[in-house]
């Protein structure tokens, strides 16, 4: 189950990264986030932390709980992001359930690897 969560989550911020990186709505949302200076920070953190998912559950444990942990750290800057600029709920729930997710699998993984 771990295994499944892990690569899911991965794929997602691999996708989710490449987009903040590439695309003229990420760049739209940033603007609006009033954190443009961080769009292609944040697109980079993420395609690492996904990397870093799947390449450190099989390699290397230490990477995979720090790529998580980071994950779900980067989730919990969008949810006070959002929080703080007033967006719907519907809006700042994708960031919260990854935040809940990255959460979930780190302490997971900390269980497994450790």
């Amino acid at each position: 189950m771990l295994l499944i969560l892990t690569i899911v989550n991965a794929i997602v911020f691999l996708i989710y990264g490449t987009l903040c990186i590439c695309t003229d709505h990420m760049v739209n949302e940033f603007k609006r986030f009033k954190l443009s200076r961080y769009r292609r920070l944040t697109g980079v953190l993420e395609l690492h932390g996904g990397l870093g998912q799947l390449l450190g559950f099989y390699f290397s444990g230490e990477i995979y709980i720090f790529s998580t942990v980071g994950l779900a750290t980067l989730m919990l800057l969008g949810v006070v992001t959002r929080v703080k600029i007033k967006d719907r709920w519907y809006e700042i729930l994708p960031a919260f359930i990854l935040l809940l997710l990255n959460t979930y699998i780190a302490y997971e993984g900390i269980k497994f690897l450790g």
